[in-house]
């Protein structure tokens, strides 16, 4: 069972939602990572948080903060060098358990409507460096999953999520980041190696638009 949790990223939108469930659900003790996060997340101190403030490129730091810790969420996966370093990290520690966040359309899953209006709304070198990133995890030693994440959404009264396995298309155009909280929290849940290497697309069900609705 899950004791112990190292979040990198910490601020992200995501990650705070993430922070405020597992505080408010469960007795797990929290490393949250990240700029600054002794400012931006001063509110969290408690007995079960601590911050520490460092960037991805700052291997001592993540390795000491890897103390201790049973699984890690990874909040981005844009920049390809900050993916190696933080592999090399958990690798260093002994940490073998990683979720990390990416994008939808990495494994040229997506269908060609929808995969043609990201590449036109996203940087080609975000989009290069989740690629790398996502390739870099797959050929580490780590018991990764993967979340290819389509566009996200703010609703709190929206937690409903499907889980798409590579291999199939992953036609989903949409998906609340509340959704996507509810199902990082699932997979920690779950007991055994069901999720290990594994890449996931996360979406709302009967969402096969060509576009995002909200845009």
């Amino acid at each position: 069972m899950t004791k112990k949790v190292l979040i990198l990223g910490a601020a992200g939108e995501i990650s705070r939602m993430l922070i405020a469930r597992l505080l408010k659900e469960s007795d797990v003790e929290l490393v949250l990572y990240g700029r600054n996060v002794s400012r931006r997340l001063a509110s969290l101190v408690g007995p079960r948080v601590e911050l520490v403030d460092g960037t991805f490129s700052e291997s001592e730091k993540l390795v000491a903060a890897l103390s201790g810790v049973d699984l890690v969420y990874l909040n981005s996966m844009s920049r390809a060098a900050d993916t190696k370093s933080v592999i090399a990290a958990l690798e260093a520690a002994g940490v073998s358990r990683l979720i990390g966040a990416t994008i939808a359309g990495i494994e040229a899953e997506v269908p060609s409507g929808l995969a043609s209006w990201t590449q036109a709304n996203l940087p080609s070198s975000y989009i290069e460096g989740e690629v790398a990133s996502a390739n870099l995890v797959k050929n580490s030693s780590l018991d990764y999953t993967l979340l290819r994440l389509t566009w996200l959404f703010n609703d709190e009264s929206d937690r409903g999520y499907e889980l798409v396995p590579s291999g199939t298309e992953f036609a989903d155009a949409e998906v609340s980041r509340q959704g996507v909280v509810a199902a990082i929290l699932a997979i920690m849940e779950t007991e055994g190696t069901k999720y290990y290497r594994q890449s996931l697309g996360v979406g709302k069900p009967n969402t096969h638009y060509d576009k995002p609705s909200f845009y």
